[in-house]
C-alpha cells in the first residue's frame, strides 16, 4: 500500500480529522491533505511523528512507497552534505585562526626573532593554498558532478559574494592548477 493511502486509512480508522493530525505535527492542515493525496512528503522527523501518532512502524510507512522512500534517502544526502561542509568551515576558519595567532602569539612571548619573512611566507602559503583548496572541495561538495565540456568559466561562490572560476569547466580546472604552480612558485624562493 502507498503511503498517502496508509496514512489516509489510518487517521479515518483513528477516527481523527486532518486538522487534529495537522496541530499534532505541528504544520498546516493543507501540508497533511497533500501527503494524503501523494502530492509531496514529509521530512524524517514527521515521519517519526506520524509513526508515532498513529502507531504504525516506519517500515510500514516508508517500505511501501517507492518515491517516499527515496524523499528519506535524498533528505539523508541532503544532511550527510551539511555536515561535510560544515566540517570544512571549520576546518577553514581553524586554519585561518592558527596561521594568523601563530606569528601573533610568537611575538607576545619575546620570540621576535623567530618571526623572520621565510616563517611568515611559509604561513602564508599555508593559508592560501589551504584556503583556495578548500573552496575547490567545498564548490565539489555542494555542486558535486563531473567536468562538463560547456560549463561556464566564472559562476556565483559556494559561499560568500561574487563570481568565482568553476572548477567544472575544463578551463576553470586548468586555471585554478596554474594559479597554484604560480603561488608556489612565486612563494618557494621567498621561504629559501
Amino acid at each position: 500500500m502507498k503511503f498517502n493511502e496508509v496514512i489516509s486509512n489510518k487517521r479515518k480508522e483513528l477516527g481523527m480529522t486532518q486538522d487534529q493530525v495537522a496541530k499534532m505535527l505541528h504544520v498546516s492542515r493543507q501540508a497533511l491533505s497533500n501527503w494524503e493525496k501523494g502530492k509531496n512528503y514529509p521530512d524524517m522527523d514527521t515521519l517519526v511523528q506520524l509513526s508515532q501518532i498513529y502507531d504504525l512502524s516506519l517500515d510500514l510507512l516508508i517500505k511501501g512507497d517507492k518515491a517516499v522512500l527515496q524523499k528519506v534517502q535524498d533528505d539523508a544526502e541532503i544532511l550527510r552534505k551539511q555536515k561535510r561542509l560544515r566540517a570544512l568551515d571549520i576546518s577553514l576558519v581553524t586554519v585561518i585562526m592558527l596561521v594568523v595567532l601563530f606569528p601573533v602569539v610568537a611575538s607576545f612571548f619575546g620570540n621576535r626573532h623567530f618571526l623572520n619573512s621565510h616563517l611568515i611566507a611559509i604561513l602564508m602559503l599555508i593559508l592560501i593554498m589551504y584556503i583556495m583548496i578548500a573552496s575547490l572541495w567545498h564548490y565539489h561538495l555542494a555542486y558535486p558532478g563531473p567536468i562538463k565540456k560547456q560549463a561556464p568559466i566564472l559562476i556565483p561562490k559556494s559561499f560568500g559574494i561574487g563570481l568565482t572560476i568553476n572548477p567544472q569547466s575544463p578551463i576553470g580546472l586548468a586555471i585554478w592548477i596554474l594559479l597554484m604552480i604560480l603561488l608556489i612558485v612565486i612563494f618557494i624562493p621567498i621561504i629559501f
